[in-house]
């Protein structure tokens, strides 16, 4: 791909062909895109007019690009939370891509566990509310523990990620 990813406002749709080559990139990553979905409507923010572009991923990961006037990649929200890049250069889309594709892959088990514990926490609240319990405080102290358990598992984990990356640096 030597073509810069430069995207056009103004005609900016999921047929784009800038949208096509952004979903050729990911799959040459190994990242297997399920959705894409481009705002319809302009957004405006710190005096900055822009789109959203939405990406969906397999494992349920979700990126969201926010697209300048100017064609280049004003933020990037990976599961909701803001991620800095090192590389915004426009005429570099590569490694805008392959950075976006490695923060995806570093968390990918910690996402996959928060999603597990609430899915798992759900899940207690449910089976006593069928079994025709009311919401109790021992009910509510049980999910929350159960809560707070996933959540200790997923900061361990990202500690282990996290010891490792230091470990590659130094």
């Amino acid at each position: 791909m030597n073509t810069p990813l430069l995207f056009d406002i103004k005609d900016l749709t999921t047929e784009a062909e800038s949208m096509k080559n952004l979903i050729k990139m990911f799959s040459m990553l190994g990242e297997t895109l399920v959705s894409h979905d481009v705002d319809k409507t302009l957004k405006r923010s710190a005096g900055i007019t822009y789109k959203e572009v939405t990406l969906g991923f397999a494992d349920s990961q979700t990126v969201t690009l926010s697209i300048k006037q100017t064609g280049d990649i004003w933020k990037v929200k990976v599961n909701n939370k803001q991620i800095a890049l090192r590389n915004q250069d426009a005429h570099k889309p590569e490694a805008v891509v392959q950075e976006i594709a490695q923060k995806i892959k570093a968390g990918r088990t910690a996402y996959q566990k928060a999603e597990a514990a609430k899915v798992k926490a759900d899940e207690v609240v449910q089976s006593v509310k069928q079994a025709g319990l009311k919401n109790t405080q021992k009910m509510r102290v049980a999910a929350l523990t159960e809560q707070v358990k996933a959540l200790v598992d997923v900061i361990n984990e990202t500690l282990k990620i996290k010891a490792g990356l230091e470990t590659e640096l130094a």
